[in-house]
């Protein structure tokens, strides 16, 4: 490993260790209230609902409305193929994992499919320059396109083996807020921007400037990185019924967690260092970071949502999540301290 310098990569990983920690430590909080039966299902269930249908929406038309302006990022749709790129790699290498385990294709989806949202947005928030924050959630609302369009639909066939196609399985309100936001401010964007001094503009968006006035769509959108990552925990804590050491199918979780912690990051690393300028050299600091958290990050909990509102009787999905969400608070600060260093 000598391409590390050890005397940059320490304050590197110490610093993205802190970032890391932060949203383990909000993430507990929602772990400890279920397993504490502080707050039941409902009340969880409540809460993802809010930051499904209300907070994450209301983020992303946010940004969309003060940062997306498509001659200054006329690259966006860029991203959005790279997302699907790397979902994609991501379930060909569970399915890998599958294969050895009697076709299950849990290990498809939990490879393919990172916590894309919920797990990257706290971390790009705890690791980046206020400055750089906004441009960082924008690029990855546009990044995570496919994510939301494809993973109803993926469990749908491979889970669920269904043979038929429902349209209303693209239709998750985190899509079609994206669609919508890029749609109406790619195309109507200088139209649009002809209200920002009114009052409506001004009660529902704000001003858009650090210090500035503040939106109610803002303020509740800020509401999204601390509930989703609490419901995170929670949900983490629902999926793990029972004593944690009764925990069943070990090789399998252990497979999924080799391959989704070290070696797709390692191979996302090796892209990233073959095709970015690094940051040591001026390279540019949110692209890395936000691409090597997609690559790093843990798997989505969404699929064990998805099994249980679809009845699908789940095998070594909450164990492959637990364990993943444990070796990542020593990988995920590796993978970053590399590319920030």
């Amino acid at each position: 490993m000598s391409s590390i310098e050890w005397s940059s990569f320490g304050p590197a990983f110490v610093l993205a260790l802190i970032g890391t920690l932060k949203v383990f430590a909000m993430g507990f909080a929602g772990f400890l209230f279920l397993r504490r039966g502080w707050i039941g299902e409902e009340g969880l269930r409540t809460l993802g609902l809010m930051v499904a249908l209300l907070t994450l929406p209301c983020q992303i038309f946010y940004r969309f409305a003060t940062r997306f302006d498509p001659q200054e990022l006329s690259d966006w749709w860029y991203y959005a193929l790279i997302g699907g790129a790397i979902t994609g790699f991501g379930m060909l290498l569970g399915k890998l994992i599958s294969l050895r385990h009697h076709d299950n294709d849990e290990a498809t989806m939990l490879v393919g499919f990172q916590n894309a949202g919920f797990f990257v947005l706290p971390m790009l928030q705890a690791l980046l320059p206020s400055a750089d924050y906004p441009r960082a959630s924008l690029l990855l609302f546009v990044l995570i396109i496919p994510f939301n369009a494809s993973l109803w639909l993926a469990g749908s066939f491979l889970l669920l083996r269904k043979s038929t196609f429902d349209p209303r399985t693209l239709l998750t309100p985190t899509f079609i807020a994206t669609i919508g936001s890029v749609s109406l401010f790619g195309l109507f964007h200088d139209a649009l921007h002809s209200w920002d001094q009114t009052m409506v503009w001004q009660v529902l968006i704000g001003d858009g400037k650090a210090g500035g006035s503040v939106g109610a769509i803002q303020l509740i959108g800020d509401l999204t990185v601390p509930l989703a990552t609490i419901t995170l925990g929670g949900s983490i804590a629902v999926n793990l019924r029972g004593p944690l050491h009764n925990l069943q199918f070990k090789r399998a979780s252990l497979e999924v967690a080799l391959v989704k912690m070290v070696l797709y990051p390692l191979l996302g690393f090796l892209l990233l260092r073959a095709w970015l300028v690094p940051v040591s050299r001026g390279g540019d600091l949110v692209v890395w970071v936000l691409l090597m958290l997609e690559f790093a990050a843990p798997p989505a909990v969404n699929t064990a949502v998805f099994a249980q509102q679809n009845g699908y009787v789940m095998r070594y999905i909450p164990t492959a999540c637990l364990l993943c969400y444990i070796v990542g608070l020593a990988t995920v600060p590796f993978w970053l301290a590399l590319v920030m260093r």
